[in-house]
């Protein structure tokens, strides 16, 4: 979803920070991956990145507000992926590219490669294996605080539904401490603020007015985006915010949205979809779309390498990477059609009787 950056004097240095353009920058957990998420739609892969950003705050020492009005926000930092070194399925995976490479027909072999995976070699952020957890006493004994606007009442006016109220007075209270304020001198940290599902049915439930139609949903949302990129402004606090943005009905929600936050990206499931069963899809379980990048205290914006990207989950991690569609390799009618098509030449040849 979102990730708010903010900037200032940043002369006492934090764990898991770097600083570009003299803006602090906090890893998402995945290489090279800090955004706001609009969610697939069953949610499933918008988790594994929640999970991914709150273990690479809980490795650095970092504070967590973890928010969710769906269930219990305790539960979701069980089974955080435990940091670990570059996996080893890097090595196979590199392995079995250069067998692949004997398979590519002669017309593809001139061709420069291309690097597939983002971040690969990054020495920022850590590598996390999804098939090993962080230890229960690991959770425990860091700096994160729960939050379920449901339960979390608080006397604030300015939004018509309690909810996102009630999360803003409990942010507004936990970015209040010294340690997470840019004047901080001594003991100064960053805190991650997870919002899990913002705008989901649970929300939307709070926001009818009294006919029962949901009018005031939009507002409600929109203000808070930007309410909260204002009190994160002069913070050393970063927000993830997952949206199920295939839930809303109006088009200009998003597009408000967007124009608020700092930065956006899209995940689009295959499952259900036509292209899960697709052959040229098997090696991808969905489509990553960048919605937005913002660059600040740049003249030049930054420009990805490629913005046809795709994401696959593994037994032990989520991997995003360019989107490469196989060369046909296989015989198919059409190449045989071809092949038998005589080709008139003074000696009578064919094509199938040329050896190269």
């Amino acid at each position: 979803m979102n990730s708010f950056h903010k900037a200032n004097d940043f002369r006492v240095s934090i764990n898991g920070t770097k600083l570009k353009n003299n803006l602090p920058f906090v890893s998402s957990g995945i290489p090279s991956l800090d955004y706001v998420i609009e969610e697939d739609i069953l949610g499933n892969y918008s988790r594994v990145l929640t999970k991914y950003f709150l273990a690479e705050g809980v490795t650095c020492k970092h504070g967590l507000l973890v928010v969710s009005a769906d269930e219990n926000p305790t539960e979701i930092v069980h089974e955080l992926p435990q940091p670990c070194t570059a996996s080893s399925d890097d090595e196979i995976h590199t392995a079995s590219r250069g067998v692949d490479k004997m398979k590519i027909a002669w017309r593809y072999e001139g061709l420069s490669q291309v690097e597939s995976s983002f971040g690969s070699n990054t020495n920022f952020g850590h590598h996390f294996d999804l098939s090993k957890h962080i230890d229960a006493d690991t959770i425990k004994n860091s700096n994160i605080r729960y939050c379920d606007p449901n339960i979390d009442k608080h006397d604030i006016t300015g939004f018509q539904n309690n909810l996102y109220s009630n999360l803003i007075n409990v942010i507004k209270d936990t970015i209040s401490q010294e340690e997470y304020q840019q004047r901080a001198k001594q003991n100064k940290n960053m805190l991650r603020i997870s919002i899990q599902s913002l705008g989901s049915p649970i929300w939307m439930a709070m926001d009818c007015d009294e006919t029962g139609v949901g009018m005031r949903y939009g507002h409600d949302l929109i203000k808070f985006i930007y309410c909260l990129r204002v009190l994160l402004r002069d913070t050393n606090a970063v927000a993830f915010v997952t949206l199920p943005s295939h839930l809303f009905d109006d088009d200009n929600i998003m597009k408000r949205i967007l124009y608020t936050v700092h930065n956006a990206v899209k995940i689009e499931s295959f499952a259900g979809s036509s292209r899960e069963t697709n052959p040229l899809y098997k090696d991808y379980h969905g489509l990553f779309h960048i919605t937005k990048l913002s660059t600040p205290f740049s003249l030049v914006p930054f420009i990805p390498p490629s913005l046809d990207l795709a994401f696959k989950l593994k037994r032990k991690k989520f991997l995003i990477e360019k989107l490469h569609l196989p060369p046909e390799l296989q015989e198919s009618s059409e190449r045989e059609q071809d092949d038998i098509t005589a080709i008139p030449t003074c000696g009578g040849f064919k094509k199938k009787d040329i050896d190269f």
